[in-house]
């Protein structure tokens, strides 16, 4: 309100949100909350059974991203290295997490934050190449167990699944992948706000209303002669018109 009119202020509109951002943080989000549950979880589940003279017996080796798991636990285990994929996973879901929020943050600005853009793809580049060892290793495991499972021996027999933690971890770096990809786009420019013309809307007031007839006037009078209306003097005059005649 302006004045004592009360004529609504016209300026520019807000700056819509930025529906691409919102999406891609969403997806980061995802990617980060799987990639940290998913490190806790079993990568692979291995189960050997022996059916020997001396009684059957079985052994089950769980494997997640903070080291394998042996159940019973060995009279004698075996020094075996651990190799603690956790840490990059949730060095991931972190950056990721933070990715999400400053997507969200700068929804409302105008043009594309390069340096978020940067921060989600080098995210995802660090997702994704974690989680592409790990399910190099499950694979080829997997398969040399597979090639050397003996077929014609019934005293022992093995299994080996991948098991939820690796699916998780999967799912996270195509969320990533995804929302990287939605990141990468680039977005459309927002429609510029047109300022109103002065013939739009009415001065504020008799006074303004004065002011605009004079400079109507002002330009009819820069027109060019043969641009400009025909004056009612140089009109003739109607017939009868005139002193009567003397007889």
């Amino acid at each position: 309100m302006s004045g004592a009119y009360a004529y609504p202020q016209y300026g520019p509109p807000p700056a819509p949100f930025a529906v691409g951002r919102l999406v891609a943080a969403g997806l980061f989000a995802v990617a980060a909350a799987f990639a940290v549950g998913g490190s806790f979880g079993a990568f692979s589940v291995y189960r050997f059974e022996s059916r020997l003279s001396r009684g059957p017996s079985s052994s089950t080796t769980t494997t997640t991203g903070w080291g394998s798991f042996e159940d019973p636990l060995p009279a004698d285990p075996l020094p075996t290295p651990k190799i603690l994929y956790g840490i990059p996973l949730v060095v991931a879901g972190v950056l990721a997490l933070v990715v999400a929020l400053l997507l969200v943050l700068s929804a409302r600005r105008p043009t594309e934050p390069p340096a978020v853009r940067s921060f989600g793809v080098g995210t995802t580049g660090l997702l994704v190449g974690v989680v592409s060892v790990i399910w190099l290793q499950l694979i080829t495991i997997a398969r040399n167990i597979a090639v050397n499972r003996p077929t014609d021996d019934i005293a022992f027999s093995s299994s080996y699944v991948i098991g939820t933690g690796g699916y998780l971890i999967l799912l996270a770096a195509l969320f990533a992948l995804a929302g990287a990809v939605v990141l990468v786009v680039p977005r459309r420019p927002a429609p510029q706000p047109v300022p109103p013309g002065p013939a739009m809307y009415p001065p504020l007031g008799p006074e303004g209303q004065w002011q605009q007839a004079q400079w109507q006037q002002q330009a009819q009078w820069q027109q060019p002669r043969w641009q400009q209306p025909p004056s009612p003097y140089w009109q003739a005059p109607p017939p009868g018109w005139g002193p009567p005649s003397q007889s």
